[in-house]
């Protein structure tokens, strides 16, 4: 069965999750922990559908993106204080919610509604992690951004999906032009290097969770 490098980064962060999950839960980030295994066991159960069962993985790939759209939103809902953030959040995680389950039950086979929804999502979890890091700076703590787990979270959040959002907007004229690289379609290779870095920010994230910074948090 075939692995990618990117799998092994994302079992590195649950490890480390793991390892360190008593200070994530001092810093309340502790969910990470059960996000990071699900992430782990969907992405392997893709893999056997696909290589081994040779079955449609519409239905596994529909909710990785709705438990990732959902749980990256409220991890910066739960560290931000910022009124207009907070009504951009409250209006776009139930809309885009609806959006990705009313995608997979009226279309469940027509693959152009699984892109529109990876790009709609992935650019607005990518406002939503620059909205967060903008907070930040708004907050009168001034927490150093390099300094709070989630502000890596962020900078993970931003490259990895408004990358994967490009990518799957170009996707028409990347099956015309037969866009490849190292014999890979552009549209499966780009977020796989970009789950590098996504994951790469979260360890990265899980070690800062060590040191204890104030909390922009309100309670």
């Amino acid at each position: 069965m075939q692995l990618y490098l990117y799998h092994f980064f994302e079992l590195l962060s649950t490890l480390l999750a793991l390892f360190f999950y008593r200070n994530l839960r001092e810093r309340r980030m502790g969910i990470l922990l059960p996000f990071l295994v699900f992430i782990s066991v969907a992405e392997y159960v893709a893999i056997l559908q696909r290589n081994v069962f040779h079955t449609s993985t519409y239905a596994i790939n529909y909710l990785i993106l709705l438990v990732e759209w959902l749980f990256y939103n409220l991890l910066f809902l739960r560290f931000t204080r910022q009124k207009l953030y907070l009504k951009y959040l409250h209006l776009s995680v139930p809309l885009m919610s609806v959006c990705i389950a009313a995608s997979y039950f009226f279309y469940p086979v027509f693959y152009p509604a699984f892109y529109y929804c990876i790009i709609s999502a992935g650019f607005l979890l990518s406002v939503a992690a620059l909205g967060y890091m903008y907070s930040l700076f708004l907050d009168d703590e001034k927490q150093d951004l390099m300094d709070d787990p989630l502000g890596w979270v962020a900078v993970g959040v931003v490259f990895f999906f408004s990358g994967v959002s490009i990518v799957f907007s170009l996707y028409q004229l990347i099956q015309v032009r037969k866009v490849y690289l190292w014999g890979e379609p552009i549209y499966t290779l780009v977020p796989r290097m970009l789950s590098i870095f996504l994951y790469s920010c979260i360890s990265i994230a899980i070690i800062k969770c060590r040191k204890i910074f104030p909390s922009s948090s309100v309670s």
